[in-house]
């Protein structure tokens, strides 16, 4: 998750427009059906950059914080903060997320079609090596990016930074309780334990295959902080602290 201020962000802009009109024009010298790709990519990044906003949610949280700290909503770049992670919507943001996204794909279907076709525009592999490829370069990182790339999460520090990271040491212990593999796990807060024993209960936001979110993983730890003693899967719907 990044936050920039605004004449960063400016900056940031002006690469991302420059990169996506090189590629444009890359594409435009290659192909006749260029102004398809391009109409796809315009639709498609809007669109997965509203999917980060309900995908990649930090709610607001109290670790670390003097009282409430302001969630927030969307990846790479913040378009949602405030009250409920969904308080302020910030166009500004929102359409600097959808030009991360633009670039990606141009770049992205450009090395697929570099890879695939020879330069007089015929493809240089059979149709079931294509399709290799398209797996390779597309699915394959796709599914597996939670792997790679660490999710938005709530920004701690003191204490419960050290009981979070004593926490996501042990997520393996409780994981095969989850309907779906857990490839990533993020962290949503760590507050008093819900059974009034002494220590805290960590909550992390976990994600499948494709960052698909698919729920909560609760792990309540020793008063030392250092072990868990009890553990479960919540449902995306389910709250750590009810």
């Amino acid at each position: 998750m990044i936050s920039l201020p605004l004449w960063l962000a400016a900056l940031v802009a002006a690469a991302l427009i420059a990169a996506a009109v090189l590629l444009t024009i890359w594409w435009r010298q290659q192909s006749y059906r260029w102004p398809l790709v391009l109409a796809l990519c315009l639709i498609a990044a809007p669109a997965l950059s509203w999917w980060s906003g309900l995908a990649f949610e930090v709610a607001d949280y109290r670790a670390g914080c003097d009282g409430l700290c302001p969630g927030h909503r969307g990846a790479p770049f913040h378009f949602f903060t405030g009250q409920a992670a969904g308080g302020r919507f910030i166009p500004v943001m929102f359409a600097l997320n959808s030009l991360v996204y633009l670039t990606l794909l141009l770049g992205w279907a450009a090395l697929l079609r570099a890879i695939i076709f020879s330069g007089t525009g015929e493809p240089r592999r059979p149709a079931w090596m294509q399709i290799l490829v398209l797996l390779a370069l597309v699915v394959l990182p796709a599914a597996l990016v939670p792997l790679y790339l660490p999710p938005p999460e709530a920004r701690v520090r003191g204490d419960p930074l050290r009981i979070a990271i004593n926490a996501r040491r042990e997520v393996y212990m409780y994981d095969q309780l989850a309907s779906l593999p857990v490839l990533r796990a993020g962290l949503d807060d760590v507050r008093p334990r819900q059974d009034g024993q002494p220590g805290m209960r960590v909550c992390l936001r976990t994600y499948s295959f494709f960052y698909w979110p698919t729920g909560f993983m609760v792990l309540d730890m020793a008063p030392e902080g250092v072990h868990s003693t009890n553990g479960d899967i919540l449902p995306r719907t389910a709250s750590c602290w009810e």
